[in-house]
């Protein structure tokens, strides 16, 4: 078994590089909000050879488990088939989400008639319909049959093209939120910038609209391009998408993070994630012989 990064409270993040723009690649596992039902993942090899993510699902109360393969997601973690993915565990534990937001799908990362990759004003099918473009979120049973696939072509309206744009291994689609970006340090996960979840894992909320880069990019395209945003919320449930943001406590989106903010570089390398980072912040581990 190859494994990469071992997704549990105790482990460190191993093996990834930090250069140009990517940042570490990771797949961080989540446990429910009762902690109750855990699911992480493993990068290892499957039956036919091939580099693959592994899940397993726990039930801490019966000792009850399930594994399976993940769909979907960039073979390992480096700087250029980094992933960047967040599993959730709503309630209930029956099914589970995996939510990717800044890296590909499995690619050649050379999206058909892409022409200038940041002013996609009117995509083609084909373009829509690449392949490093799917599989954005899916919902799994926890026994590993998928129940939905959500591809950017499920969510992107035809104006909403416009702001997809890439650099290296990461793929920009959405907007980052204010309160992670400019304040002297960074999230301690990438994905952490593009979304927010609800404290019981049921509900995901990302804006669609220019990331930093393609703000400067479409400045010429008129204010409305360029301060274009539109909050989406979806069931982590079952994939459906929600008509409005949910007013229960539980279920309103908040911060995917506790904690503080962090510098690029070690302390992004060896960041140890929460299993349950809404409310438990995350670790930086101390370099090998300190």
């Amino acid at each position: 078994m190859r494994m990469f990064v071992a997704l549990v409270s105790m482990a460190a993040l191993t093996g990834v590089a930090v250069a140009g723009h990517t940042r570490p690649g990771y797949v961080d596992g989540c446990q429910s909000a009762d902690g109750r039902f855990v699911v992480t993942a493993d990068s290892m090899k499957q039956p036919d050879g091939k580099d693959g993510w592994k899940y397993t699902w726990k039930d801490t109360k019966t000792g009850q488990t399930h594994s399976g393969w993940l769909v979907g997601i960039p073979y390992g973690l480096e700087h250029f088939r980094v992933a960047y993915t967040h599993i959730f565990v709503p309630p209930g534990g029956e099914t589970f989400a995996v939510w990717q937001t800044a890296s590909w799908a499995p690619c050649d990362r050379k999206p058909p008639g892409s022409g200038d990759k940041t002013l996609n004003k009117n995509p083609s099918d084909e373009f829509k319909n690449y392949a490093g473009f799917a599989d954005r979120l899916v919902i799994y049973k926890k026994t590993g049959e998928v129940v939905k696939r959500v591809a950017m072509k499920d969510i992107l309206k035809p104006n909403e093209w416009i702001y997809v744009n890439w650099v290296q291994g990461n793929l920009y689609w959405l907007t980052e939120y204010p309160d992670v970006v400019n304040q002297g340090g960074e999230p301690p996960r990438c994905g952490y910038r593009y979304y927010r979840v609800a404290p019981d894992y049921s509900v995901l909320e990302f804006t669609v609209g220019p990331n930093a880069d393609a703000r400067h990019k479409v400045a010429g395209e008129g204010p409305e391009v360029v301060n274009y945003r539109r909050p989406v919320w979806v069931s982590l449930t079952d994939g459906t998408f929600l008509d409005k943001k949910p007013t229960e406590t539980a279920k309103v989106p908040v911060r995917p993070f506790v904690g503080g903010l962090v510098k690029r570089g070690e302390a992004m390398k060896s960041y140890v994630p929460s299993l349950d980072p809404v409310r438990s912040a995350g670790k930086v581990s101390e370099p090998a012989g300190q």
